[in-house]
């Protein structure tokens, strides 16, 4: 699979039309997605890496950075309107940004590439309570998105802990028990600290 991969995104890297960069990026996200919703939670990232700062502008014309929410669990989720898994799992996400209101935890929505009419139409359908900003020029790749969507948690100190690639079910029973053993564990070990 691997170097399968690897193909894909030289092609990628190669494409200059816009067209053949959107039909690449949808096979790089059936071959990363494959057919199944994932099962796990999420995965954790050994050791954590500090997440790269970014200043990117919210749908509604806010400069938004992640230092913006420094001090809270942010779940950075990268995805893109014309990713069917990205779209499916939205109305998870804001249930989980709904369940954990006033816990120190947020979603934040990282819209892949450079169409804000479009994500701002989608949202007129589809509204969603946490934040979405726009990545026009691609600028995150330094975070390792290899597909979409992708999703990080990063934690109160802003580093990286766990990675999810693919669509998951966010508002599950056993997600909300994740996030919360998650919460839990960052408490315990700060106030040994």
């Amino acid at each position: 699979m691997g170097l399968l991969k690897d193909s894909i995104m030289q092609k990628i890297k190669k494409s200059f039309f816009p067209g053949r960069l959107v039909i690449a990026l949808l096979l790089l996200v059936q071959l990363v997605q494959g057919p199944a919703l994932a099962r796990e939670e999420m995965n954790p990232i050994e050791p954590a890496m500090t997440a790269t700062e970014f200043t990117l502008m919210s749908t509604d014309g806010r400069d938004i950075k992640l230092s913006d929410y420094e001090g809270q669990f942010v779940l950075v989720n990268f995805w893109a309107t014309w990713c069917p898994p990205c779209v499916e799992e939205m109305p998870s996400l804001d249930n989980l940004h709904k369940h954990f209101a006033g816990a120190n935890f947020k979603v934040l929505g990282v819209h892949a590439g450079p169409a804000l009419v479009t994500v701002k139409t989608f949202l007129e359908k589809h509204p969603v309570s946490f934040d979405i900003v726009i990545d026009k020029k691609m600028e995150l790749s330094s975070w390792g998105v290899t597909g979409l969507p992708t999703t990080f948690l990063v934690s109160p100190e802003g580093e990286i802990i766990y990675k999810a690639v693919g669509e998951r079910e966010w508002d599950s029973d056993n997600m909300f028990d994740f996030i919360e053993a998650v919460i839990a564990k960052h408490k315990q070990l700060a106030s040994i600290h």
